[in-house]
């Protein structure tokens, strides 16, 4: 791939991808508005990954048919416009769930997309740190809007500073038009080159034959489509109420509402911005340990986070920011190697159709987990417990995540880097 390309990929993707934080900015803010409880807030925070889970389903199949570009330009345009209506219309629990669920149908297109495209241009040796530096951009666009939402909401209003974020996303989805080079649509019926008109019932049932042997049998590849998942867990639990976290500690040691705001977004935003640098390391980790042992020994760091985080509600500030960055590193840097791990283990011919499930198990987990700390964080204030002892249960709930993903991947810490589909005839 040209390395223009993939710049101008990387840099339309950010552009696109501020969505899937907004609402995690705005937490502390329309919670108080909104009459929100925990658990309402975690719903909301969920129902963005239910749509975004559902789109992703389709693309994955999809992007075994045809082109990743248009893809991901119609949904960062559809995500700008989905932004824009939340902006506008979202007044109560009901409508920011139903807008926010409908933002993350529209941004679903977004990464899979990438992540085709990336399997498309890199070789083997480099999709590991490739699928580092893109996951990093996302995650420096998911931290960006912590800052300046956290900052100018209390001057301008929330709506306002939302309805950026979504011209951002159309300034992106015109960036990945015009910048970024198209790729041939998969051949997907590269084994049947000769197959007449009218043929499509039978490419269909040889596309789900492939399809049974190159994933659901493939015991490798559902290993890590486990860990992936038990990875998801821990990340988007942390991500969607780190903000919270931080703001509520800052108000409880006298800082004042705004300055908190201020203050706990931009913290939030440097520890979880801090994974996108972990990412490109993982990544290149990857490329040269081996998958599973960068996933695994990352994993066992993030577990200790999870396990220790909560409880620092009272702690030095101090320690908590720096807790908090290791946190956000290890948290994501593990992510490249799930993706790169699929791109080997499966043949290209059926690598969208991987996505899916991957995608279809991880943002379920995705999904739960925000919804299910925020469910604690109120059983745990309705039985009297401190405020150190309520953060310190929820978060403690994430660290489950870590402890799957290492024994999924137990098997596969021997495998040599690289082993998998691309060495493997794919006809």
């Amino acid at each position: 791939m040209h390395l223009r390309g993939f710049a101008a990929l990387c840099a339309g993707q950010f552009l696109a991808a501020q969505t899937g934080f907004i609402f995690a900015a705005l937490i502390p803010i329309v919670g108080a508005e909104w009459d929100l409880s925990a658990s309402q807030a975690g719903l909301i925070l969920g129902a963005f990954q239910v749509g975004t889970l559902a789109a992703y389903v389709a693309v994955g199949f999809l992007l075994d048919r045809v082109s990743a570009k248009p893809i991901m330009v119609g949904s960062a345009v559809l995500a700008g416009v989905g932004d824009m209506a939340f902006a506008a219309g979202a007044h109560d629990f009901a409508s920011g769930l139903l807008l926010r669920l409908m933002v993350g149908l529209f941004a679903g297109g977004l990464y899979l997309s990438a992540l085709r495209y990336i399997a498309s241009t890199f070789p083997v040796g480099r999709r590991g740190s490739a699928t580092g530096i893109f996951v990093g951009v996302l995650v420096l666009a998911h931290s960006v809007p912590l800052v300046y939402i956290g900052t100018l909401a209390p001057l301008f209003g929330w709506r306002p500073v939302v309805a950026v974020a979504a011209a951002a996303a159309l300034v992106g989805a015109l960036v990945l038009a015009t910048k970024v080079p198209g790729v041939p649509a998969p051949t997907h019926h590269a084994g049947h080159p000769d197959a007449p008109a009218g043929a499509g019932g039978e490419a269909h049932k040889g596309y789900l034959a492939r399809y049974l042997g190159d994933v659901l049998n493939n015991r490798p590849a559902k290993r890590v489509i486990v860990a992936y998942a038990a990875h998801n867990w821990e990340l988007f639990g942390m991500w969607g109420w780190m903000n919270a976290f931080l703001v509520t500690s800052l108000a409880s040691r006298g800082v004042g509402h705004e300055d908190a705001l201020a203050r706990g977004g931009t913290m939030a935003a440097v520890a979880i911005g801090v994974g996108g640098i972990a990412a490109v390391l993982g990544g290149r980790l990857s490329d040269r340990i081996g998958r599973a042992r960068a996933a695994s020994l990352i994993l066992g760091i993030s577990f200790l986070c999870s396990a220790s985080f909560g409880w620092l509600f009272a702690a030095p500030l101090a320690l908590v920011v720096a807790v908090g960055v290791l946190y956000g590193g290890a948290a994501l840097a593990d992510s490249p190697s799930y993706t790169a791990s699929l791109m080997d283990l499966v043949p290209s011919r059926s690598l969208g159709g991987a996505f899916s499930l991957q995608m279809l198990l991880g943002w379920s987990a995705a999904i739960t987990a925000p919804a299910t700390f925020g469910a604690a964080l109120d059983l745990a204030r309705s039985t009297g417990l401190e405020p150190m002892a309520q953060w310190g249960a929820a978060f403690g709930l994430l660290a489950l995540g870590p402890l799957v993903g290492i024994t999924a991947l137990r098997s596969l810490r021997g495998a040599p880097r690289g082993e998998g589909a691309d060495r493997r005839s794919t006809k």
